[in-house]
This record gives C-alpha cells, sequence and structure tokens, in this order.
C-alpha cells in the first residue's frame, strides 16, 4: 500500500506521525512525508524570540510575525496545493494520514478538496479532544473519511460534529526512540533523581508535582517559565529543551520513579507516556484512569494513585523498596514491547483496507 502523510514534520521526525512514518515502512509499505511545515530550521530564530518573552520588542515582533502571516496565507495555501498536488501526482498515494491536536492549524479546504478530488481517503488521528470552539476546522470534519481517536470517551462527540467513521487507536511507543538507555557514567548524577516528571506545563499542572517536590524531584519538560519567579517548583525545573527526546529514556532509566498524570481534560483516558515510560524500563506511578488500568494491572505492572494522600504514601514506600519496583517494571515493559506504533500501524492498515 502506498501511503501518503501529511502534517508539521518538526524534531528530526520525533513526533506522532515521524513515528508511524518508520511503522508503516517497517510493515512493508511505500510511505513519504509530505511537509506542512518547518523542519526545525527555523529553531534558533524562535528561541532567540524566547528569550526576550514578556518584553517590548518580543510583542512588537509577534505582531509584525502575525501580519505577515495574515497577509501572505493566500499565497502560501496555492503554493501549499501546488506541492502537495505534484506530490500527489507523482507519489499516486492509496490512502492519506494526518495527525493533529487541538492547537493545530486547520488544513486549508483546498488542500483537502485536492485529495478527495483524486479519489484519496483521508483519515485524521486526531490526538486531543475534539476542539469544539474551532468553527474553522469543524466544518472540514466530513472531508475525511475516518477519525481516529487515541481516546474512546470522545467517540461520540466526533460523530455529533459529523465525523463519517470514528475509531479508537491508543496512543503507544517507538520502538528506536523509546528503549531502556542509561547514562553514561559521567551523566548519570545529571540525569538521576529519586522522582522526576517529564511534561510541558499547563495551568494548574503543578498541584500534583507540589506533592512530591520533597522527595527529590525533578522536573523535565518546556514552559514551566511561566510560574511565578518565586514558585518552589522553579528549583525542581531542569530548564526548557530538557529531556526530550534521546534524553527521555535516560531520565526514565535513571530514576527510581517517573510520575506521570492524566490531565483533567483527558477524563478517563491516556497519554503518550502511558506506553512510552514503561517502554524505556521506567518505574510508574500515575492518577488511576480506566484506560490505563486496561493496558497495566494495577500493582502488577504500574502504581496508580487518586489521592494526595494515596501518592505521598505510594511514594514514600516505593522509594524505600527498589525490589517491588523492579518487579512491577519488568511486567510493565513485557507489555510495552506489545503497544508499539507499529502494532497500531497494523490496526491503521485494517481500515485503511476497507475503504480503497
Amino acid at each position: 500500500m502506498k501511503i501518503l502523510l501529511f502534517g508539521e514534520y518538526t524534531s528530526n521526525g520525533n513526533m506522532i506521525l515521524g513515528y508511524y512514518q518508520k511503522a508503516f515502512a517497517e510493515l512493508g509499505h511505500e510511505v513519504k512525508f509530505l511537509s506542512m511545515s518547518s523542519d526545525g530550521s527555523d529553531k534558533s530564530t524562535s528561541s532567540n524570540l524566547q528569550g526576550l518573552q514578556n518584553t517590548y520588542p518580543y510583542h512588537i515582533a509577534q505582531r509584525v510575525i502575525k501580519r505577515i502571516n495574515h497577509m501572505t496565507a493566500s499565497f502560501r495555501t496555492k503554493s501549499l496545493i501546488n506541492r502537495s498536488i505534484s506530490v500527489i501526482e507523482d507519489f499516486q498515494p492509496d490512502i492519506a494520514l494526518t495527525s493533529q491536536g487541538g492547537k493545530s492549524q486547520s488544513w486549508p479546504e483546498e488542500l483537502l478538496n485536492t485529495f478527495d478530488q483524486k479519489g484519496i481517503p483521508i483519515f485524521n488521528y486526531f490526538t486531543d479532544p475534539v476542539p469544539e470552539n474551532d468553527i474553522n476546522f469543524l466544518k472540514k470534519i466530513p472531508y475525511y473519511t475516518g477519525i481516529f481517536t487515541y481516546n474512546s470517551h470522545y467517540i461520540p462527540t466526533w460523530y455529533w460534529y459529523g465525523a463519517k467513521y470514528v475509531t479508537y487507536i491508543p496512543f503507544a511507543s517507538d520502538s528506536s526512540l523509546h528503549v531502556p538507555k542509561k547514562p553514561k557514567p559521567e551523566l548519570f548524577d545529571y540525569y538521576r533523581s529519586p522522582i522526576s516528571y517529564l511534561g510541558t506545563w499547563q495551568p494548574n499542572v503543578e498541584i500534583w508535582p507540589n506533592i512530591i517536590q520533597s522527595y527529590g524531584l525533578k522536573i523535565w519538560g518546556n514552559q514551566w517559565s511561566k510560574l511565578p519567579p518565586s514558585h518552589p517548583l522553579r528549583e525542581s525545573w531542569q530548564g526548557e529543551d530538557k529531556g526530550l527526546f534521546e534524553e527521555f529514556s535516560l531520565i526514565c532509566s535513571a530514576s527510581d520513579i517517573v510520575f506521570n498524570v492524566i490531565r483533567a481534560f483527558n477524563g478517563q483516558g491516556h497519554s503518550m507516556k502511558t506506553f512510552e515510560i514503561p517502554a524505556c524500563k521506567g518505574f510508574v506511578i500515575t492518577n488511576r484512569t480506566e484506560q490505563q488500568l486496561d493496558f497495566f494491572p494495577e500493582d502488577k505492572a504500574c502504581v496508580y494513585f487518586s489521592t494526595a494522600e494515596e501518592l505521598i504514601d505510594k511514594t514514600e514506600f516505593y522509594l524505600q523498596n527498589e525490589q517491588s519496583r523492579t518487579k512491577i517494571t519488568d511486567a510493565a515493559y513485557e507489555i510495552s514491547l506489545k503497544h508499539r506504533y507499529k502494532d497500531r500501524a497494523n490496526d491503521m492498515i485494517i481500515h485503511f483496507n476497507e475503504v480503497i
């Protein structure tokens, strides 16, 4: 099967479409990636601007960039359509797959029309809740042959907004990136901590890390600079762009406990780290949700909490019981090997075959 992936290409392919690109190829399919955005070459520019954040020059620059983007939108759309037509005619795909989240730019209607006119079914793997406030995106839902949702609880909502076909495809782990890997001896202390948390800051996400900070917490991830300068978690944060991609497995291996939390908007769902941490042989303590329990049995392959008291009790117990941690970590790792993106790609192929 010839599969055309189109979407945002970031971080040298270390994103969900990049994982699927490798997975489909591993299954023997012919895959091509149509990039809809930068390959990361503009990272230094954006980083420089980040350094000026909350300053007058930064706000002026942001306004200029927004105005330029608005003025050139039509030209960029036309260029994108022409490029897409060229790729489609050259590659002649059987199916197209994109992946978006709630903050992704809605693809131009002309682009979706191009696939439709060529008779190419499009699937969208949407990795966030249904963007119910994004009218521009909602009106384009009927263009998709099918929606893959990471959370089964959103299936009725997708149908409510006009989806033709919706199915649940859970997250997974990448077989080349998410593997057990210990840091070099000279870097072990840098990555080492009794308890680590890998995650981007969002409003109110600091509630749970606050509870476990005193146990030697290290926080890895971006945007924690948005906390007030006096916030105690600032001392635990390792800095912007730290702990990502290749560093992820090193942190999991060097930590006694890897804390995870399924955020409120995901309800009883799961996250990418539900599978990524066990695949790196990290010992997980996470909040109790139905979907995580479906994959990793409680106290056998994962440790769960629902209240602050339960989180404290289990953190203290497992920090003192390495043998118990090892047993659970090993069981979780064996389960995680059955939940690679290759497995999810194989599930997608079944749905693709139903429409081509």
